[in-house]
C-alpha cells in the first residue's frame, strides 16, 4: 500500500509562504540600507553581528532603528577639536561626568583634549553601536517578524 504524502507543509499555504518570503526580503532591504548609510559611523567589526541581530527584529523595531540618527564621526571630531576643552564632545556621547571634568579643568590642561582628538572616531562609532543595540530589545525579538 502506497502512502500519498503531500510535500507541502500542511499548516502553511502558498500565500503564507509568499508573505513570509516577501517580509524577509523587506527586512533584508531595510537592514542593508541602514547599514550602508551608517557604515562609516559604526564599528567595522560589529556590522556583521548587527546585521544578523537586526534581521531577527520585528518590523516595529526595525522602523525604530531606521529613525535613529547616528552621530557622524566627522561632526564629532570637529566638535572635539573646536569645543573639546568645554567637554561638550563627551557630553554628546553620554559621558556627562567626564564632560564636566573637562569643563572645570579646561580639558585637564589639554591632555584629555588631545586624547579625545585621537579617540573620538572610535568613541563615536561605539556610541552609535550602543544606541542601535539599545533599541533592539532581545525580549521583543520575533521569529517570524
Amino acid at each position: 500500500m502506497k502512502n500519498n504524502f503531500n510535500v507541502k507543509n500542511s499548516y502553511e499555504t502558498d500565500e503564507e509562504r509568499l508573505e513570509k518570503e516577501q517580509l524577509r526580503r523587506q527586512k533584508t532591504a531595510l537592514v542593508d540600507r541602514f547599514l550602508v548609510m551608517n557604515q562609516n559611523d559604526l564599528p567595522d567589526d560589529k556590522i556583521p553581528m548587527l546585521r544578523e541581530n537586526m534581521l531577527h527584529c520585528s518590523m516595529r523595531k526595525l522602523a525604530e532603528i531606521q529613525s535613529l540618527t547616528c552621530r557622524r564621526v566627522e561632526n564629532m571630531q570637529f566638535i572635539s577639536f573646536m569645543l573639546g576643552w568645554t567637554g561638550v564632545d563627551r557630553m554628546l556621547l553620554g559621558e556627562i561626568g567626564i564632560g564636566l571634568l573637562k569643563l572645570c579643568t579646561l580639558g585637564c590642561g589639554g591632555l584629555l583634549m588631545v586624547y579625545d582628538w585621537l579617540m573620538m572616531p572610535s568613541k563615536t562609532r561605539y556610541y552609535n553601536y550602543i544606541e542601535v543595540m539599545s533599541v533592539m530589545d532581545y525580549d521583543d525579538y520575533e521569529n517570524n517578524g
